[in-house]
């Protein structure tokens, strides 16, 4: 039950922490000095523990016009109709990047509707004008039904005008739409050194240059300062039809040194012009950035610079496993996936050139790489999961090409569609389970249809069948909306496996994964387990969760305990980290032999995984565990972590096999 409750604490479902007796203090105070604040809102003191609650249109319209708490935390408590402002009556929440809002605001999945705003030329406009900062976010909000026309006016968008340093997660606009001059986007204008994570938007969306279904510039300079940057636009999507002049994309209109994963645009993309340049089904310009696993099926038209993925891939900008199946018009430089390709790189990437009425991978190349018109393919053998496989695309149900499961397929029916994109139970696909879904899932009751995940068949829990406990499933996710959040906050990263390398242990820089997990490879008569491959690279990089490695975990659990140790030193102090979780990626073997799964703190605090069977689930699956369940536990001093297979309390014949682990994290409430 503890862990139940963790996990909908991640998913922003959580129940209030208890309170203190802060908010009795904050009253006196009110009551001896007058108000603290000029602002009047539901409750809350605006701390982390204790947000602002927002209950009505007014208490919301009632922040942008209260400049003392733009840093503060804020939660939505209702859905709210602002269709009683209209102009530029609403205050919108930020109104420059010097007076801009860095707080948390967390929609707690709830949705605004008919927010509107209508300008000549002022800049920084959507319901946040300005967010940023470091660890300034907006989450789970969605709106519906915008309708922002600013004229003149840049950096517009329908959720935040300008997004600087900051992150959007699980947010999406829906109905109604946005238009601009400049850096215009259905959900966000202008993004520089931020993260957009699982959201999406579907409005149109116009105006003049750098225009884009979901966001109009995506700006990344983090790596000319030396720093590592993390910032990128991933899991996220677009709906909406765009018109543009310059810098016109189905998702993004410029990404500049940026980083796009995982996404994809629907769109239509086109100019009311009579010319108009530099147009992509999913990003017109991409100048030194990063496009991966993303698609794009809009139709797109222009003038020049025209692609059915992207217009113009310049100055090192690389589009890596990527398709667009959109129609392509224009008059120079039309390309099925790419309009001008000068100095960049296409890797294993395809289009349409059927429905995209041109043969042509790029319109033009200079000094780039990877146009190659032998790319293109039919509508059929784009609806053909060997297309992909073929070039080392990763798909569910296989593992030649890796484990993550970025991709899906419907032979026959549709391209790949990208794993993240299935809510339980939506089966038309609109990000929504409501009852259009529920007379799909009823037509198909006791039938024996096909898996959910892909062809979006009825048999949820994939048995063969669809009765009871596929209805269970439906059941548990009615009236979910949105794109699956995918992330949590992280606290502290355990071990990610990525630092580990080979050299030998007189090295100075050596760092071998056994010589930092300790296993039973000198003391096998008592430790049944050896961390690491038998030659180098000692760390596994073929069946990996994230990055580049993980740890393979060899065992032998007959009357004895495998097991590897992390010592933790100087000790960890989780406590103050605010985590509640302890996660951690297992991938196991049908071959290998039935033995219980635990983690130990300290050496003696042990959590087994509930699944008898788990060292044989041969996919990679996340282990949540509360850390409330690691009893007795100091989480102030924390001094190792063990993954243990076996039973400590009652050894027995438990069998031999091989485990891989990533990605040991702890996460806190989203």
């Amino acid at each position: 039950m503890a862990a139940l409750k963790t996990t909908f604490r991640l998913l922003g479902l959580g129940v209030q922490r208890n309170k203190t007796l802060m908010p009795l203090v904050v009253l006196l105070a009110v009551c001896l000095l007058g108000r603290v604040s000029g602002a009047e809102y539901g409750g809350g003191t605006g701390i982390p523990d204790d947000p602002f609650l927002i209950y009505t249109a007014e208490q919301l319209n009632e922040i942008g016009a209260d400049s003392e708490n733009l840093n503060k935390h804020f939660k939505l408590m209702n859905d709210i109709d602002l269709g009683g402002y209209t102009g530029e009556d609403f205050n919108i929440i930020g109104t420059s990047y010097s007076h801009r809002f860095s707080g948390v605001f967390d929609g707690n999945g709830k949705r605004i509707h008919n927010f509107t705003y209508t300008s000549k030329d002022r800049d920084y406009i959507g319901l946040f004008g300005s967010v940023g900062r470091e660890n300034a976010l907006v989450k789970n909000l969605g709106l519906i039904d915008v309708n922002i026309d600013a004229g003149e006016g840049q950096n517009v968008g329908s959720l935040v005008g300008n997004l600087r340093r900051a992150t959007v997660r699980g947010c999406y606009a829906r109905g109604g739409s946005v238009s601009g001059d400049k850096d215009v986007g259905g959900l966000v204008g202008h993004i520089q050194e931020s993260t957009i994570t699982d959201s999406y938007a579907a409005v149109s969306v116009s105006g003049d240059q750098s225009v884009g279904g979901l966001a109009g510039n995506n700006w990344d300079f983090t790596v000319r300062f030396g720093e590592k940057s993390t910032n990128m636009i991933s899991n996220c999507c677009s709906t909406g039809s765009v018109s543009g002049r310059i810098d016109a994309g189905g998702l993004v209109g410029g990404n500049h040194e940026g980083k796009i994963f995982n996404c994809y645009s629907t769109g239509n993309v086109f100019t009311d012009r009579d010319s108009g340049w530099v147009h992509g089904g999913l990003v017109g310009r991409n100048f030194e950035g990063t496009i991966t696993n993303c698609y794009s099926t809009g139709n797109v038209s222009g003038a020049t610079d025209v692609g059915g993925l992207v217009g113009h891939n310049n100055h090192s900008g690389t589009i890596t496993n990527c398709y667009s199946t959109g129609s392509v018009t224009g008059r120079r430089e039309v390309g099925g996936l790419v309009g001008s390709n000068f100095d960049g790189t296409v890797n294993t990437s395809f289009w349409d050139s059927q429905a995209s009425g041109t043969s042509n991978m790029c319109g033009e190349q200079t000094r780039g790489t990877g146009c190659d018109d032998s790319k293109g393919r039919t509508t059929t053998q784009m609806q053909t999961g060997g297309t992909f496989l073929e070039a080392g695309w990763d798909f569910v149900n296989e593992t030649a090409n890796g484990s993550k499961d970025v991709w899906s397929i419907c032979e026959g029916v549709d391209s790949p569609e990208l794993v993240w994109q299935f809510i339980t139970g939506d089966f038309d696909g609109d990000y929504r389970v409501n009852f259009v879904d529920f007379a799909f899932f009823a037509k198909r009751w006791l039938s024996s249809d096909s898996g959910f995940l892909g062809c979006r068949g009825a048999d949820l829990t994939n048995d063969g069948k669809v009765d009871f406990n596929d209805l269970i499933e439906f059941a548990s996710n009615w009236l979910a909306e949105g794109i699956p959040n995918s992330t949590a906050v992280i606290c502290l990263t355990i071990d990610d496996f990525e630092s580990y390398n080979d050299l030998d242990s007189g090295h100075p820089e050596s760092n071998r994964i056994f010589d930092v997990w300790s296993d039973g490879y000198e003391n096998s008569l008592t430790n049944g387990c050896v961390v690491g491959h038998t030659n180098p690279p000692y760390a596994e990089r073929n069946i990996v969760y994230g990055g580049e490695q993980s740890m393979p975990y060899y065992y032998n659990a007959i009357f004895k305990v495998a097991k590897a140790e992390l010592r933790l030193s100087p000790p960890q102090n989780w406590a103050e980290t605010g985590a509640e979780v302890l996660s951690l990626w297992f991938h196991g073997d049908s071959m290998n032999g039935v033995t219980p799964m635990s983690v130990v703190l300290n050496g003696s605090a042990a959590v087994y995984h509930n699944e008898p069977e788990a060292t044989r689930i041969r996919i990679w699956t996340e282990w949540i565990i509360d850390l409330q369940e690691f009893m007795g536990v100091d989480f102030a001093n924390v001094s190792s972590i063990a993954i243990c297979l076996g039973d400590q309390s009652n050894l027995q014949a438990g069998g031999t096999g091989k485990m891989f682990f990533d990605n040991i994290r702890l996460y806190g409430p989203d």
